[in-house]
């Protein structure tokens, strides 16, 4: 048998970094991927999703136009051609992870593996053969799949999957969940035209992030018309009128029923554990996902798991992260993953995006809060990008003035992140931020008048702090 020295099941995001990497390292790396390389992210999920929304932009683009004298007009919409570009972006960031592969010297076999052994991968090939390799080192990065919920009936519901391969525009369509994909595809198709629902379960829209965040995004959800339905419990899915499906559901505790041409399941997924062989050599499996430390070991010597398939945040750029640090263990170095700073992103408009505690959770956690806030209306580049709504939120704890969250909720709100999110990182406070020069005119000074508002300084807008 021919000797690697690390065998990768999985070519997602966690599975292809960490074939760079290892590679980078000096070891002969195989990977092996049943389906396409890139994973979900690149294939199915953020990646088609963000070139949506890109698609729609234009049409706020254009409402805008006239503001600055340049008529614009939109003829129709062109949603075939939309969805080929989305096919042709997905193409392009694919084709440059096979480009990556090649150039760095990474072997490729695709198919489906099994472990024999923690130094053993059964593979069949696609062409129905088999074949066995073997190493020292074998990462796990088998991602994770969509999950439909468990209520009667939910046959009748669709994935984001299946809405990446629309025809034609939906006239009507119920999205259960809020989180980042589910509102994502509910401002997608509500620009289109589609009448959109959305059912969440808790008592806000995008659980977990900044409560002020969300109720602003919520309002400007129903500008487009969609309606929002929070306190939603889903008992089942029946057949309705015409054979579309109607959710049987309450309401605030009140007993009602809701119709669409489809509903989209948006937000469960559920980590690929299955039909991998872990029970076959040991592996330890908490809940759903694969349990492992910090150095992304498993409980068995010489196996390392990585991405959706430990759990945890299933984002790809912490799959990226978890990859990257399996990898250079494997290659007998040492590197631990470090969870301090993890930033989430909403492509919804206005975008959000966060890192850290909300301002509820630190009250809850017990720390003495001080907050500052800082509106994009008092910015000169969100004024001249005519991107007024929204704000900048630092929460920071008075007794050291450790930067404990920032949440964003503003145009470019997913770039603009990455400073919190480093800042976060470096343990600095506030007023480093403040006192480092930010370039002008940017949206980034709305960062640093966030962080001068902890201390009632800020100078483009009346602070509250003072």
């Amino acid at each position: 048998m021919e000797q690697r020295d690390l065998v990768i099941i999985g070519g997602g995001i966690a599975g292809y970094v960490a074939a760079i990497r290892a590679r980078q390292l000096g070891g002969k790396v195989t990977l092996v991927e049943r389906d396409a390389l890139g994973g979900t992210c690149l294939n199915r999920g953020c990646i088609p999703t963000r070139a949506l929304v890109r698609g729609v932009e234009f049409l706020e683009l254009v409402k805008k136009a006239k503001e600055y004298g340049v008529g614009l007009e939109v003829s129709g919409v062109d949603f075939a051609k939309m969805m080929q570009r989305k096919n042709t972006v997905v193409k392009t960031v694919v084709g440059g992870v096979e480009l990556l592969m090649r150039e760095n010297g990474v072997e490729v076999i695709m198919g489906k593996a099994r472990l024999f052994s923690p130094s053993e991968v059964d593979v069949q090939m696609q062409d129905g053969s088999g074949q066995r390799l073997t190493a020292p080192k074998v990462i796990i990065a088998a991602g994770s799949s969509w999950r439909l919920p468990s209520v009667a009936g939910s046959e009748k519901m669709i994935t984001t999957d299946d809405a990446l391969d629309f025809k034609e525009i939906p006239r009507s369509m119920i999205v259960l969940g809020s989180g980042a994909i589910a509102l994502a595809y509910t401002g997608v198709f509500a620009k289109l035209g589609t009448s959109v629902s959305v059912l969440e379960r808790s008592a806000q829209i995008l659980p977990g992030f900044d409560k002020e965040a969300a109720a602003l995004l919520e309002r400007e959800m129903r500008k487009d018309k969609v309606r929002v339905h929070t306190e939603a419990d889903v008992r089942a899915v029946e057949e309705g009128d015409g054979g579309e499906p109607k959710i049987v559901l309450t309401i605030k505790g009140k007993d009602t029923t809701l119709s669409a041409q489809y509903v989209l399941a948006a937000d469960e997924r559920q980590s690929n554990v299955e039909n991998l062989g872990l029970d076959r050599v040991g592996v330890a499996v908490t809940g759903e996902a694969i349990g492992v430390n910090r150095m992304m070991e498993t409980n068995v010597s010489g196996l390392f798991a990585a991405g959706d398939v430990v759990g945890g945040h299933m984002l790809a750029h912490v799959a990226l992260a978890e990859g990257r640090i399996a990898a250079v263990n494997a290659m007998g170095k040492k590197s631990e993953i470090d969870y301090t700073a993890v930033p989430r992103c909403v492509h919804t408009t206005p975008e959000v995006a966060s890192v850290g505690l909300t301002e509820d959770e630190a009250l809850a956690q017990g720390y003495e809060v001080r907050t500052g806030r800082f509106p994009f209306a008092a910015n000169a580049t969100a004024t001249i990008l005519g991107e007024r709504t929204g704000f900048i939120k630092v929460v920071s704890e008075m007794k050291y003035g450790q930067m404990l969250g920032v949440h964003i909720i503003g145009p470019h709100a997913a770039d603009l992140i990455q400073e919190a999110t480093l800042a976060m990182r470096l343990e600095v406070t506030p007023q480093d931020v403040a006192s480092t020069i930010h370039a002008h005119p940017t949206l980034s000074e709305a960062m640093m008048e966030a962080a001068l508002d902890v201390t009632g300084e800020t100078l483009h807008f009346l602070s509250a702090n003072k």
